[in-house]
Order: C-alpha cells, then structure tokens, then sequence
C-alpha cells in the first residue's frame, strides 16, 4: 500500500470515528438531561404524559439551535412520544415538519412517517374523532396513489385508492366517486406496464425495427405522458412530425413560446387524440388543454386564432367530462400554477403555494389577534391567484348576486354558504377537492414569508400600490389584479372584498389551537373574514386582521384553495 492511499484511509477512519464520537456524545447529553423522564414516561400506561413529553422535546429543541445534532434528536423522540397515543398525533407530525426542514435530503422518510402517524390516528381512535381523521388519511391516500400513477406504478395505485374510497364511504365524503374513477384508471396503467415491458423487449431483441420503435413511442407519449423518454428513441427513420414535436413536447411549458404551445396543442389534440385508447384519451387531452391555455396566456389579441383555440378548449372540456378527468394539468408547468377550465371560456388559474411554517396573528392591542403563535402548513396548496371573479362565478352557478356588476371585479354579496356551493359544484366539475382556504392557510399566503403589517412592510402608506382600502377605491370594488402581487403572485389579498375562510370564528381560539394546520371547527354563531374590503380602512387590511359575519354582505368575496398532490415538485 502506497503512503497515499495509507493516508487516505486514515484520514476516513478519523472522520467515521469523530462522526460516532459526535453521535455517542448526543445520545449521552439526551440520557444525562432527558433519560430518567424518559423512562419513567415510558413505564406508564397512561399515554397523556407521553404526549406532554413529546411537547417538552420540541420546546427543548427550540433552546438548542447551536446544537443541531441535538435537535434532530430531540425531534425524533418527540416523533416516537407523540405517535405513541391519537391524542399525540399533532405534536408527532409537528416534529416531523421541524425534521424535514433540519434534514431535507431524507423528506421521502418523513413523508413516510407521517403517513405512517395519520394511519395510526385514523386506526386507534373511535366514533367522531375516527370521522374526524378520516378525511386527512384519505386525501394522503389518494395523493400517494397519484403519485404511484404517476411513476406508472398501478398495482400499488389501485390498493392505495380503494383503501381511500373504503374511508371516503366510512366518513361520508362526496369524493368516493371521483377516487374510485381513478381507482379504475390505475387498471390501465398495469396494462400499459405489461405492454412496456413487451415493446422494450422486442425492440431490444431487433433494435432495427421501426414499427415496434414508433409503436414505442407513442407508449410513452399518448398512454405513459412522457416524452422525454420517447425521444432518447428517436432516430432518422422516424417521420418528421413525430422527430420534430416529440422533443419539444419533452420540454417544460414555461420554456416554449406561443406559435409552439398552439402547435403542440394542435397535435396532440387533433393527431393524437383522435387514434388514442380509452386510457390514453385523457391525457393527450389534457395536454393539448394545457398547451392551449398557455397560448392564451401570452396571447392577449381577439383575433381569429384566440377564437380557434378557445372553441378548440370548450370541445375539450366537453370530452374530458364524459370520460370523468379532472380539468387542468399542472404538472406541465412544474407544478407551480393551475388552471380550472370552468366552461364557457373561463378559466380559473391558481398558484402552488408551499408548505412551511410562520408566525400566525400579532401582539397588537386587538384581542382576536392574540397570541401570536408558530403555525405549521403541513401540506403545499394551490390558492386562486385572485378573488373569485363575477364571471367565475356565474359561470358556475348560473348567478351574479353582485351590485357593481363587471366580469372582472370580484364577486360580491355572497354569504359563506353560497362561496361553500360554488366551491363544491366546482370541485363536481373539475374532480378536484375545490374548498375555501382555512384561516391559517389565508394569512399563510397573504404573508408570503413576511412577519410585518403587511406583506410589503409596516408602512401603510405603501398599500395604495397593492390593494383597494378606504384610501383609494372611492367607494366601490374594481377589476381584480390590478395591483401588485404578492410575493406568491396573489394579486388583492389587501382590500377589494373581504374574503370567506373556512373556520368558525372564536376571538379565543388561537390560545388553544393545534400548531398544524390549525381550523376552527367548532360550531359557532359566525365565520372568519379575511383581508378587508375597498370600504375597510389600511388597518383592517393587515395580515393578521381578522374578524366574523354570518350572513352575505355587500362587500364579502371569497377566493378558493385546492389540495397540491404530495410528491409532486
């Protein structure tokens, strides 16, 4: 052995030796500190300690930031202590969430563990609090059969989804129809493996023959949604169509231009559509949706060729409904928007908002807003990129209950129960769990990673460039999205119309609420409004302002959240 290599392998022998000094240290400093507690919690049968222990834990942690090794620690205890009962469910998935964000690299472990805890808290608990957990294990179960769809897994799919479809009929969810429709799609995709598995092999047994090539793309183009393997495939044989919109239909949508988008949308809709299987149908169509709706992103003029892709839309529509497919398809865009087809031309765009963690109400001297306390969204989610539009909604329910009447402005004059019908008419239509966002997901999204008054800052002067208030609307709502974004590219979370949340109001509630996605549940006499209206002063336009009403008002609106599948980037 060369003095090199010797000294290569002692200098990794030193490094694996200080990584498990640093490793024996910590587990000795927990033992030193928490070790007896620990035991004696353990030794108990009763589970509250354990949760309260579990809590103890991550407070402790909060005290460690110059220790990280000890943090992690602590959470993963925290994780076991809490997951140990239903009732410390919460506190198990919050110390996960500060796990995914201390030791990113291993999020698929996480993401399995609070799987495994929601799972848990759905099979140890009884009556309503079974109901209750219900429905955050079905939509898991769901989002993770979605994503084994989508990695063409469909065997597994399939178990996932009739698992989800048994608890959607348990708690009485009006999405068992709409899983178990995909439950018969994932049948599909375990017949478009075997067909995979048959066309690889016998390309590879003659990879001269062109026909079980070109056969072999369009697997992957029209059944497996995925172009990009279809073009490593592609070779001079092939036609020129085939050779010239299969690499570009392999780039992401943000990347093509318009004259491309119109084209792509052309050939998927009228080429490949029109020979497509049963199965593959669907997603052929919704890419050529996909690729319209981005042409008329960018292209702004009525002329004849926005006419003929608008009308192209509407057919689609139509179709996508008969073969029960969700509208939109956010993962040619990254996953970072989504666009509802609503009918009739109208489309409604939405913008993936992340999971994360922030700082929910103020220390102000208004009550409602107190305590201010750390709030975990656990789950990312898509949130309507404006206040829902009179057209928006009237082409949904047929209505427009608004006094200043303009398509554009937002809705007005709705009560909570009439945002509550749109949202689940639309949800029917477009297979998506459409809802009202929870009052921590609105101040979430409002804030955008700010911890100041406003999203922009403190000062309230500054709010004229970013919504309607008393100081500059003269009285009246106008047109959505005419003043700056947010940092999430919310346009009018300030002023314009109040805007409905899903929860229940009590000015006390935040003493006592859940730091995951807390939500008021508890029947009361009104529910939260968010956001001020144009006729609110800059103060009640805050982040943290929030207060109630239980009938529609003049200048109450609303915009609408859906649920971003688990997996997708």
């Amino acid at each position: 052995m060369t003095r090199t290599s010797l000294a290569v392998l002692l200098t990794i022998s030193v490094i694996a030796f200080s990584g498990s000094i640093a490793l024996a240290d910590t587990t000795s400093d927990y033992e030193s500190i928490f070790g007896a507690e620990a035991k004696k919690v353990t030794a108990t049968r009763t589970k509250t300690d354990d949760t309260a222990f579990a809590a103890k834990l991550i407070k402790s942690a909060g005290q460690m930031s110059d220790s990280p090794a000890m943090q992690i620690l602590l959470y993963k205890k925290a994780c076991q202590f809490g997951s140990a009962s239903p009732a410390g469910c919460d506190t198990a998935l919050e110390a996960l969430a500060l796990l995914e964000k201390a030791v990113p690299d291993k999020k698929d472990q996480w993401r399995q563990q609070k799987f495994d805890i929601v799972k848990l808290r759905y099979d140890k608990s009884y009556g309503a609090a079974r109901k209750a957990a219900g429905e955050p294990y079905m939509e898991m179960l769901e989002a993770l059969a979605d994503v084994r769809v989508s990695e063409g897994k469909g065997a597994e799919a399939k178990t996932l989804y009739n698992r989800a479809i048994m608890i959607a009929r348990y708690i009485k969810s009006d999405r068992a129809s709409e899983i178990l429709t995909k439950s018969k799609r994932a049948n599909a995709v375990v017949a478009q493996q075997v067909k995979l598995k048959s066309l690889q092999a016998r390309l590879k047994k003659d990879a001269g023959d062109t026909k079980v090539r070109k056969e072999l793309i369009l697997l992957y183009v029209v059944g497996l949604d995925n172009p990009s393997e279809a073009a490593k495939l592609l070779n001079d044989d092939l036609d020129e169509v085939t050779r010239t919109y299969v690499p570009l239909a392999a780039k992401k949508l943000d990347d093509l231009d318009k004259a491309i988008c119109m084209e792509l949308g052309d050939w998927y809709y009228k080429t490949l559509s029109k020979n497509a299987s049963a199965a593959g149908k669907p997603v052929v169509l919704q890419r050529a949706q996909g690729y319209y709706q981005q042409f008329l992103e960018s292209h702004k003029k009525k002329d004849a060729q926005s006419f003929r892709v608008k009308t192209a839309l509407e057919s689609i529509e139509k179709e996508l409904e008969k073969l029960g497919s969700p509208a939109g398809l956010p993962s040619l865009s990254g996953g970072k928007t989504l666009i509802l087809t609503l009918g009739k031309g109208v489309q409604m765009k939405l913008v993936r908002i992340p999971a994360g963690k922030f700082l929910m109400g103020s220390n102000t001297h208004y009550p409602p807003e107190r305590p201010q306390h750390e709030v975990t969204i656990s789950q990312a989610f898509y949130m309507g990129v404006t206040e829902v539009t009179q057209e928006q909604y009237a082409s949904i329910t047929g209505k427009n209950p608004s006094k200043s009447k303009n398509p554009q402005n937002p809705v007005e004059m709705v009560s909570w129960d009439d945002a509550t019908v749109f949202c689940a008419a639309l949800s029917k239509k477009t297979r998506r769990a459409v809802r009202l966002p929870t009052e921590a997901q609105w101040e979430y999204a409002c804030r955008a990673g700010t911890k100041t008054y406003f999203s922009f800052g403190n000062d309230a002067k500054s709010l004229d460039a970013y919504g309607w208030s008393k100081a500059n609307s003269e009285g009246k709502p106008h047109p959505v999205a005419q003043k700056k974004p947010n940092a999430f590219g919310l346009y009018d979370m300030y002023g314009n119309v109040d805007e409905w949340c899903r929860d229940w109001y009590d000015e006390k509630f935040y003493a006592n609420a859940k730091k995951i996605d807390p939500e008021n549940t508890t029947k009361a006499r009104s529910r939260i409004l968010r956001g001020g209206a144009w006729g609110s002063s800059p103060n009640h336009c805050r982040s943290a302002f929030r207060y109630s009403h239980f009938r529609a008002g003049n200048d109450h609106g609303f915009r609408v959240v859906v649920v971003a599948a688990s997996g997708r980037k």
